[in-house]
This record gives structure tokens, sequence and C-alpha cells, in this order.
């Protein structure tokens, strides 16, 4: 692609056609029986009363983050995943730049995205927002996809399908650890985890091929490329039983310290 690419329209136009999506695949997407949406809750401290779920999507990690004494609250730009999350669960569902939250100075206990941080963009800008809202001792906890620590057979897997593909799946921001860090610089918050975990979407149907290609964001491939990709994968299927999709993801959490 030429030029500056316009993330805000692709990811406007992809979110409003395919509601529900990431959520159809990493639902599904399982490691020792959780999914990430699960691990990412879990950094939530069961004190926190008041958790921010950014780019929420359709409340996948809001659902999880559910619980009796809790507010949590929805956040997203997308009106149709707002749409979808409202009709899975009751709750406050908010349409909201994440850059420009409509919250008070050192107002939330805890604020979560999955995979927020690669398409929020500037990552300073998110973070220095976040540090806003926080209340001191509070906690941001973010899910990103990576590279580690798959598996040289996990990988064959998934070069094949990006070989189909002719292009891998792209993200406006970083998805490793050094962007991150770089941009936490001088927001006031500080870094206490990075894990990483092996997750696995298993591709058993014509169906789970569809829906697997359909998630990925694939900004420079044309439609015919993503249907020949869908097609040789349901054949592989269909020839040889279920696919296992590898899928690593790191769990980063930061504080912002409680003051003296």
């Amino acid at each position: 692609m030429r030029g500056e690419f316009d993330w805000a329209g692709y990811l406007a136009a992809f979110h409003q056609n395919r509601p529900g999506v990431m959520e159809s695949v990493l639902s599904r997407t399982l490691a020792g029986g959780h999914t990430p949406y699960r691990w990412l809750a879990r950094a939530v401290s069961p004190r926190a009363s008041l958790v921010v779920d950014l780019a929420c999507g359709s409340g996948a990690v809001a659902r999880e983050l559910a619980r009796e004494g809790r507010t949590v609250l929805g956040i997203d730009l997308a009106e149709s995943e707002l749409a979808l999350a409202a009709e899975r669960a009751a709750g406050l569902w908010i349409r909201a730049d994440a850059l420009r939250l409509p919250l008070a100075d050192e107002s939330v206990d805890a604020v979560v995205t999955s995979m927020g941080t690669v398409v929020i963009q500037p990552a300073r800008d998110l973070f220095v927002e976040v540090a806003r809202v926080l209340k001191p001792g509070g906690v941001f906890a973010f899910t990103a996809p990576t590279a580690l620590p798959l598996r040289p057979k996990d990988l064959a897997t998934s070069l094949r399908i990006v070989g189909h593909l002719r292009s891998r799946p792209k993200f406006p921001g970083p998805t490793e650890v050094t962007g991150y860090v770089d941009a936490l610089a001088g927001t006031g918050l500080r870094k206490v985890e990075d894990a990483r975990e092996r997750y696995h979407f298993e591709v058993a149907s014509a169906a789970d091929a569809e829906l697997i290609v359909s998630a990925l964001y694939l900004p420079a491939t044309s439609w015919k490329r993503r249907r020949r990709t869908i097609t040789w994968l349901a054949e592989r299927v269909a020839s040889d039983g279920p696919v296992s999709v590898s899928i690593a993801m790191r769990r980063f959490v930061v504080l912002k310290p409680a003051r003296a």
C-alpha cells in the first residue's frame, strides 16, 4: 500500500460489517480450558468496583468481569458492536473515543482492553488517557497478539495460511512489548506483569475456516485471495480432519502507583 493507510476507515468498516466476529473466534480459542478473555479478566482485582472495558466489541470481556457489587463500562466506537453487546447482556455500553473518555480524573479502579492497544493509536496517547482516569493504585491490563511462545509446528500451519493469503494480518499499532515500553515512558504508569500464553482455535468445518479468515485484519488482501484461502483450509479439514490454529497472546499489566 502506498501512502498513509486509512486505518480508522478500515476498522470502522470491518466492525460495521462483521460485528462479533472477534468474539466468535476468541471465545473458542483455548488454553487449559480458558479463553484470552478470561485470562485478561483475571488480572483485575475482585475489589475493583468500577472497571472500564475499552474497545469492548460485543462485550465478551465485560461479561467475564461482571460480578455482584461491580460496575463495568463497555466503551467502543462501533455502534454495531455495542448493539450486539447490548443484545447479549444488560450493561452500560457507551459509544466514545478511547482517547477522550467521558470519565472524571481518577475515577476508575481498573481499565482493560482485549486487542485494543493494537488498534487504538497512538499508544502513548492511550496510556496517558488511561492514567488520567485511573485511581492511584489502579491497574490497566491488556492483551495483544504476539509471536512467542509459538512452536515450529504451530508456525508451520500459520505460515501456510499466510502463504495462501500472500500477506500477513496487520495492525495499526505494535504487537510486541518494545512499542508499549516506549509509550509508557512519562505517563506515570509502571509495568508489573508481562506474560505470554499459547492458545488454539480448532478449525473443524468449512464454516470454521471462513470464520477465522474473516476475523483477520487483512487490508492488503483481496476478497478473492481470502476466498481461495478459505477453500484451501476447508479442503484440508475435509481430507485430514480438524486443523489446530495456534494463537500466541501477551498479557501486559501496568499499575498507577498509589501516592506516598
